[in-house]
């Protein structure tokens, strides 16, 4: 078969599309899908809403942040690390290393024990290190990064990964 429509309409400067911008882009119908149902077409809106076949905007429901139960752990976080910097049991140092991590990781742990013990927040006995992270504002532990040093962590919660890499390196996990 051939091209019947372009053999028809041969001479013709429009090709049957009226003026010769018609046959561009979307402008000759208002735009493409439902652009414009705040302003040219609002009665087809209109008439689409009321059926229940169409809804302008958006829908559904975000939980507040200061309910979601990960803020709270990161405010409480925060807040304790605020108040252990301004009793000056935590120097700038320490702080700015602490409060920027949500949750500690091993390997954070493993960087920053010594610092903890020279600070008072942590103690070693026996080539143990003892660290209680709820007294500084973290409830879980992570297991990304590696561990060298012995450490007995005392914590709310803690990853199994993290737990297996402590007791790996020698030291154990108490979950609270």
């Amino acid at each position: 078969m051939g091209k019947k429509k372009v053999k028809k309409m041969r001479g013709s400067r429009t090709h049957g599309h009226g003026k010769h911008k018609n046959w561009r882009g979307a402008g000759r119908k208002g735009g493409r899908g439902n652009a414009g149902v705040h302003k040219h077409k609002y009665l087809r809106f209109l008439k689409l809403a009321k059926l229940g076949l169409y809804e302008f905007g958006k829908h559904g429901f975000t939980r507040p942040k200061s309910i979601s139960k990960k803020y709270k752990i990161v405010s409480n976080a925060k807040t304790v690390l605020r108040e252990l910097k301004d009793s000056g049991k935590l120097d700038d140092y320490t702080y700015k290393f602490l409060i920027s991590r949500p949750e500690l990781n091993v390997s954070d742990l493993d960087f920053i024990v010594d610092r903890l013990v020279s600070l008072g927040l942590a103690s070693i006995e026996n080539d143990v290190y003892k660290v209680d992270l709820s007294k500084l504002g973290f409830s879980k532990l992570l297991g990304s990064g590696n561990i060298k040093k012995r450490v007995e962590v005392i914590v709310q919660e803690a990853s199994s990964r993290a737990v297996e890499k402590i007791s790996s390196a020698g030291g154990r996990v108490i979950k609270l």
